[in-house]
């Protein structure tokens, strides 16, 4: 799912001008092009929309307009199981997404943000700022979980990522900047089970007309709801809608069922001796996974989730069409496992899943909706969920926000931890217990929580370090 944007830092740094936080900001990549470059070249896309583009028409957001859907079904009863009216509702997010888009997913088109001549797709601003996982060059793509063969169902699979940390970032543990806990971290050793994920995520207008007001050359924008601090252009509008396209290292000799997948050049850590290093080079990566987000009003939590994995055995034109559905998600479910007793659990009901796709699926914690790179002990909601960011300018550390990448005991028992996690928090609340004091809410955007914490990261601290020549 969208739940793994994760950063860190190299202890070693390079002295540099200091920049101002708008070219931090909005600046395209980490490194621009190398000289020669003749690939493509990933343009930031921040023009965001300055007028409201008011209620989304039920001919563009068709999934709006699918009254077979029920997101509130009762706590006794059935739980719900994938049927014509979940999959019409995924397949119209998944046309609306697609369009325009090039048919083959060729790596020299990418992605396309504008459609029928006018600028639909926006990017977040400040994914730029962290050297080390930051946006690449080649598609803006950042680093996110690294990924088993568990994961692709080759064997059973650790939820967490224990991997050893990338050997040119040293002790990340004492750095001061949020993801320096070990189980947040996606790089690692390198071994013939373990691959690096790249990915990539835009907003439609609706989207990006409320993180346009959320900033100012750089700068978060405040404002108040209900007497809470938010962020001056959330919530999030029904309408919005997420794309995010995961790409793997793996190839289709580690994973059969990656055969014709689209195959995308990104500027990726370099690999030395079986280590991940900080350096970057250009090399290719293969898409594995399509995650979709709206916000849809009849929602307990006001969000749905879905996500899409991809099957090279599955017939079709194009890799559009081998994009099968995995599920959907409107809640975390906290009348069940391990956010209540065994005893006491109710089978998952704010979740539905495709049991019949046609790839291995770990799914998420207890029927909870996971994606093929995600975290299995976890679930698409119940990370986002955590989406919080320390008061604005302050540096978030493992200690003061939720540790929404992964904990101790996560889906195996019943805990305060567990039930906090897979609670459903509507916006603006404050995370369940109420231990994260003065945090902000973000809507369940992962995109601009790293903003946030990029932006503190840089009044606490400067400009980002850089990696070392051979690191």
């Amino acid at each position: 799912m969208f739940c793994s944007v994760i950063f860190c830092f190299t202890g070693s740094c390079l002295n540099v001008q200091a920049q101002s936080a708008a070219d931090l900001a909005y600046r395209n990549a980490v490194t621009p092009p190398p000289p020669g470059w003749t690939g493509p070249v990933f343009q930031l896309s921040h023009n965001y929309p300055t007028a409201d583009p008011g209620p989304c028409s039920p001919k563009v957001c068709k999934w709006l307009a699918n009254k077979k859907v029920n997101f509130n079904l009762p706590l006794t009863g059935p739980a719900p199981t994938w049927g014509p009216a979940w999959n019409n509702y995924i397949q119209a997010i998944l046309d609306y997404v697609k369009q325009e888009q090039d048919p083959e997913l060729q790596n020299q088109a990418g992605w396309k943000i504008d459609v029928s001549g006018e600028t639909r797709w926006f990017h977040v601003p400040w994914m730029s700022y962290d050297p080390t996982r930051g946006r690449e060059f080649v598609h803006g793509m950042t680093n996110e979980r690294t990924a088993t063969l568990g994961d692709f169902g080759h064997e059973p699979q650790s939820g967490t990522n224990t991997l050893e940390h990338m050997s040119a970032l040293g002790d990340l543990q004492n750095h001061p900047l949020f993801g320096a806990n070990r189980l947040q971290l996606g790089a690692g050793r390198q071994t013939p089970k373990s691959f690096e994920t790249w990915a990539f995520g835009a907003y439609n207008q609706w989207g990006a007309y409320a993180i346009g007001k959320s900033w100012s050359d750089g700068v978060p924008i405040m404002g108040n709801y209900s007497g809470v601090t938010i962020p001056a252009g959330l919530p999030f509008p029904d309408g919005t809608v997420v794309a995010k396209l995961l790409f793997t290292s793996a190839t289709p000799d580690d994973v059969p069922y990656l055969k014709s997948s689209p195959a995308w050049q990104v500027d990726r850590h370099d690999v030395k001796n079986g280590v991940f290093l900080c350096r970057r080079q250009v090399q290719e990566v293969r898409l594995i996974q399509l995650d979709v987000a709206v916000v849809d009003s009849r929602s307990p939590t006001r969000w749905v989730f879905g996500t899409f994995a991809y099957n090279g055995n599955k017939a079709g034109n194009s890799p559009w069409d081998r994009l099968e559905p995995v599920g959907l998600q409107w809640g975390s479910d906290p009348f069940t496992f391990p956010a209540t007793p065994k005893a006491e659990s109710i089978a998952a009901r704010q979740s539905v899943l495709n049991t019949k796709i046609g790839t291995p699926q770990h799914f998420g914690c207890n029927g909870r909706l996971a994606g093929p790179v995600d975290n299995k002990l976890s679930s698409c909601l119940s990370c986002h969920g955590g989406s919080y960011a320390p008061p604005v300018g302050v540096a978030a550390t493992p200690t003061t926000t939720p540790p929404i990448f992964g904990f101790e005991g996560e889906c195996t028992n019943y805990s305060l931890a567990n039930a906090q996690y897979f609670d459903n928090v509507q916006f603006p609340m404050g995370y369940t217990g109420g231990q994260y004091a003065g945090l902000i809410n973000l809507d369940t955007s992962l995109q601009l929580q790293v903003a946030f914490f990029q932006y503190g990261q840089y009044k606490q601290f400067g400009n980002p370090v850089a990696c070392k020549a051979g690191k």
